[in-house]
């Protein structure tokens, strides 16, 4: 099975400004999450589609394939499928470039899987970060596939406390991390064919899209935390951590 990791990277970003052009050590972030995604095993080929020359420019000294893509387009999986669909792979990984602490190893899962979409997630023990609604949160079935996803504090402790949740249950309280692996078709059929429902509207997450049309989304546990960079504070903590 053909395999590529395809990297949605718009320039504007809505909650801080040309946030994928930072530089953390002389590095932009969107240049961090390239060479994580360059260390995955058994991947034909890393892509990154976007909507910037100063991006692509950024990149440029990179052994990767970049798309320009249309600028209008309105999530990254659809930036993702723009490309894919003229491509000759099986599976596409769409890994989110804002996610420059993403493990190559937690990459890699996604493709050992057989699943028409697959994601990841990690337990969240700060409650902070539960009552954060810049932390996805999602909710498992006995099964491993997603319930639902959310920016609201799910599943809700209606008779407990957090502290006392977290001690009861294990992982009851997982925070997504915005990395998918889909079979072609279905990320075409995603991007092209499904209405967008209201609650992808609400919520401002497209995975709920899949959801509301009866697809399933296999949920695999990843090996560590990523600090996705949505706001200032996110990008702090991740210059922070790499000093």
């Amino acid at each position: 099975m053909k395999s590529c990791i395809i990297i949605p990277a718009r320039k504007n970003s809505t909650r801080l400004k040309d946030k994928l052009l930072l530089k953390v050590k002389d590095k932009p972030i969107i240049a961090w999450t390239v060479e994580n995604c360059l260390k995955v095993k058994n991947i034909d080929k890393v892509i990154v589609a976007t909507d910037s020359q100063e991006i692509k420019e950024a990149l440029k000294d990179y052994p990767i394939d970049i798309y320009m893509t249309p600028s209008e387009l309105k999530s990254g999986t659809d930036r993702v499928a723009y490309v894919a669909k003229d491509l000759d792979y099986d599976f596409i990984i769409n890994v989110q470039g804002d996610e420059p602490s993403i493990s190559p190893e937690d990459i890699q899962k996604l493709s050992a899987e057989e699943a028409d979409i697959i994601t990841l997630a990690y337990p969240i023990k700060n409650e902070d970060d539960y009552i954060n609604p810049n932390v996805v949160k999602v909710v498992l079935d006995k099964n491993n596939n997603a319930l639902y996803f959310s920016r609201a504090m799910i599943p809700f402790y209606r008779d407990i406390d957090f502290k006392e949740m977290i001690n009861k249950y294990q992982n009851p309280v997982l925070k997504h991390i915005g990395i998918y692996g889909y079979k072609k078709n279905i990320l075409l059929d995603f991007a092209f064919k499904l209405s967008n429902p209201f609650i992808e509207e609400l919520e401002k997450l497209e995975q709920l899209r899949a959801l509301y049309h009866g697809y399933k989304i296999k949920v695999l546990l990843a090996s560590k935390d990523t600090i996705g960079i949505d706001t200032k504070e996110d990008y702090e903590r991740f210059c922070e951590e790499n000093e």
